[in-house]
C-alpha cells in the first residue's frame, strides 16, 4: 500500500516526520482527508485536531491554525503550535 511522507513543523522545529497512511484536518471549507496520490494543493488549517493514521492506528495532534501543502505524496503542515 502506498504511503504519504508527513512533516509537522512549528517555529520550534519538527514535531513529527515519517510515513503515514492518511492525514485528516480541518480547513476553511470543512474537514478533509489526504490519502496517497492526492492531488497537489495548499490550504489554511483551522485550530483543532489533526488526525494522523499510521499502520492503522490514528493519533490526534492539537494544532493552533496553520497551513498544509501536499505535493508528490509529501504532506507538510506548518503550525504555530502542535501538541
Amino acid at each position: 500500500m502506498s504511503k504519504l511522507f508527513l512533516e509537522l513543523v512549528t517555529n520550534e522545529g519538527i514535531a513529527f516526520s515519517g510515513q503515514v497512511d492518511k492525514v485528516t484536518a480541518k480547513g476553511g471549507l470543512g474537514e478533509f482527508t489526504i490519502l496517497p496520490s492526492h492531488a497537489d494543493f495548499m490550504s489554511t488549517l483551522l485550530s483543532g485536531n489533526l488526525v494522523v493514521t499510521a499502520e492503522g492506528e490514528p493519533k490526534k495532534y492539537s494544532l493552533t491554525g496553520g497551513f498544509v501543502e501536499v505535493s508528490d505524496n509529501k504532506v507538510t503542515v506548518l503550525a504555530d503550535s502542535i501538541e
